[in-house]
């Protein structure tokens, strides 16, 4: 706001004594005229007030390229949560694993309760290395599209669930195939390992 009225002062002024000097006016009935100083005073306070007026407002303030930022920081923001609410790891809960993948309280063998070979990964949000594998499972989930599926089990929220399976170090990640019993691995495993273990223990290609 100040750089815009002082550029106007500083060019109202320079027309104002150009305007006093080329148009001198001897009966003093055109102040504006009359001379340089005099013409150069009203064109100072012509320009401060006109001005505001006319500066284009992208001029305004250079802080309007950070709302173009803010804006494209929203919309980015908007792009994550739009890629989580299509992820194709699921949550689970208790009653979504009893029902999707074993019913421990009615059955006390092995029964696997889905129809698709699965992986499940027990974490927590604390959990750096849990944050390694949550992408590469991403990953996976697209590749597999339809030959399996993938579950993620908050520790730290469904306490129950990570008794039931003896978890103590995360992330642990149990491979559940069609027709035979579940195998646990503990660790950060690399993409290459999990496809591995997709192969030979889910038998998916």
């Amino acid at each position: 706001m100040v750089i815009r009225i002082l550029f106007g002062v500083l060019v109202g002024g320079v027309l104002g004594a150009v305007l006093g000097y080329w148009g001198k006016c001897s009966s003093g009935t055109c102040p504006l005229t009359a001379n340089p100083y005099r013409g150069a005073i009203y064109g100072a306070v012509l320009g401060a007030l006109l001005t505001p007026i006319f500066w284009p407002k992208s001029q305004e303030s250079p802080s309007s390229s950070n709302t173009i930022d803010v804006n494209s920081k929203s919309d980015l923001n908007a792009k994550v949560l739009d890629t989580r609410e299509i992820s194709l790891v699921q949550p689970l809960t208790k009653d979504s694993f009893l029902e999707k993948v074993f019913n421990y309280e009615q059955n006390k063998e092995w029964k696997f309760e889905g129809k698709l070979p699965c992986i499940i990964d027990f974490y927590a949000d604390w959990c750096g290395p849990c944050k390694m594998v949550e992408p590469i499972l991403q990953e996976l989930a697209q590749e597999y599209q339809g030959k399996l599926n993938i579950y993620r089990v908050n520790t730290e929220a469904q306490q129950e669930l990570a008794a039931a399976f003896g978890i103590q170090s995360i992330p642990s990640i149990l491979f559940v195939p069609l027709n035979d019993k579940p195998q646990m691995a503990m660790g950060a495993l690399p993409k290459g390992t999990l496809k591995k273990a997709i192969k030979e223990v889910l038998k998916v290609e």
